[in-house]
């Protein structure tokens, strides 16, 4: 006897196509509709029950969709949000206008870390307090990896508040912008941040060292010995290394690393104030600043000596790479002049930082200057983050708090 097939029937046409099926003959009817966004934008299929045997009314209910579905308002992914869909539309959107490759980056490695944690085809609605907290738990305790995989018990090392804090927070910021993002169709790709009031983790005693006077003088005056080798025109030539300027601006300016290394010899504007100014442009800075300020006398010696040794004019960068002088030199190899410089110096690394120290160290210098001047010769866009993460408390305003303060009386 001839095996009975199970039934189905499919209405409307691709990538609109609804299919009404048997799941086993004889058995309740289930629709499926193809949904683009799953899976990271690989898509994958929507499936549900329909709660019946009728398949005239199955027949009618799969016309009815696929032409809503052509028009983008199907009933089947109403309301249906996956964590895949929204990572996908974040890292669609959203990720390509941070300015930095490395925040790009980020955003991949904590989409994956996310996903992997959660599931792609979750709804973000329902995750629950003893998740996030059960992620946080595992991750300090280095159970899980920074991409969500777990860790060998004999393999396994603590890991600190403040990066498990930055995943959380990516995460709570995701949801926060799904929430205000709307589709194509009009509505919102999240109802609300299920993350909202959720704790994160924190760094209690954050460690922020700051460079002194000291440390930089000491480190300045062996720079020069700091070598490098150039690649340029076929060739190969050792020479002396960046650092000695680079030190120079960072410790003039006390703008990012990133910033400096960005520079261009038409950022120069040497003719401008008393000893000259740099136009610092938005398009290279981390957080979109753009001003001109001018400079000290010290960062004014420091581009003369740039420009008297190698010349250049428009966009040719002021730091090029020792491999291609049409491209700036990259903080990672600033980073390894550093560490050459203070080891011939004979100082000790400091913990956790390199050349964000002299940003914090020229934040601390000028304390006691307006904090909005500060901000905006330094490059910060507020005064909050320059208050609270850069100016440190020093021993010697400590000392002169402590001795200069004067008497409350009661009125006479």
């Amino acid at each position: 006897m001839a095996r009975r097939k199970r039934w189905s029937y499919s209405a409307g046409e691709r990538p609109h196509t609804v299919v009404v099926e048997e799941r086993e003959v004889g058995g309740t009817l289930r629709v499926r509709a193809w949904d683009a966004t799953r899976r990271g934008g690989k898509g994958g299929w929507v499936r549900r029950s329909l709660g019946h045997r009728d398949k005239e009314a199955a027949k009618a209910y799969a016309l009815e969709q696929a032409g809503k579905l052509k028009r983008g308002r199907d009933d089947l992914r109403a309301g249906q949000v996956t964590i895949a869909m929204v990572f996908s539309q974040y890292l669609r959107f959203r990720t390509p206008r941070k300015r930095s490759s490395g925040e790009q980056k980020s955003d991949r490695r904590r989409a994956e870390l996310w996903t992997r944690i959660l599931g792609s085809d979750r709804d973000p609605h329902r995750i629950s307090l003893a998740e996030w907290e059960t992620f946080i738990d595992r991750r300090l305790s280095g159970a899980i990896n920074a991409r969500g995989l777990p860790v060998a018990e004999v393999d396994r090392r603590p890991v600190g508040p403040r990066t498990v804090e930055t995943n959380c927070l990516w995460l709570k910021w995701v949801f926060s912008w799904a929430a205000r993002w709307q589709t194509a169709q009009g509505s919102y790709l999240m109802r609300e941040n299920p993350l909202r009031g959720f704790e994160t983790p924190r760094e209690l005693n954050p460690q922020r060292s700051v460079a002194s006077q000291d440390r930089y003088e000491a480190t300045r005056v062996v720079s020069d010995r700091v070598m490098m080798e150039t690649r340029f025109g076929g060739g190969k030539r050792e020479q002396r290394s960046y650092l000695s300027e680079l030190l120079d601006l960072a410790n003039g300016t006390g703008h990012r690393l990133s910033a400096i290394c960005s520079l261009t010899f038409e950022n120069l504007r040497l003719g401008e104030g008393p000893y000259g100014s740099i136009h610092w442009p938005s398009d290279t800075d981390k957080v979109g600043y753009e001003a001109t300020v001018p400079v000290s006398p010290l960062v004014r010696a420091a581009l003369d000596r740039i420009v008297n040794e190698r010349p250049g004019i428009g966009a040719a960068p002021l730091f090029p790479s020792p491999g291609d002088p049409t491209k700036p030199m990259t903080r990672h190899l600033a980073d390894k002049w550093l560490r050459k410089g203070e080891k011939l110096a004979g100082l000790e690394p400091l913990r956790g930082t390199l050349w964000h120290s002299y940003r914090r160290k020229w934040a601390t210098e000028r304390k006691h200057m307006p904090d909005v001047d500060v901000a905006l010769a330094g490059g910060w866009k507020n005064t909050v983050s320059l208050k609270t993460s850069y100016q440190q408390a020093d021993a010697e305003t400590t000392l002169r708090v402590v001795l200069g303060a004067g008497e409350l009386r009661e009125a006479q």
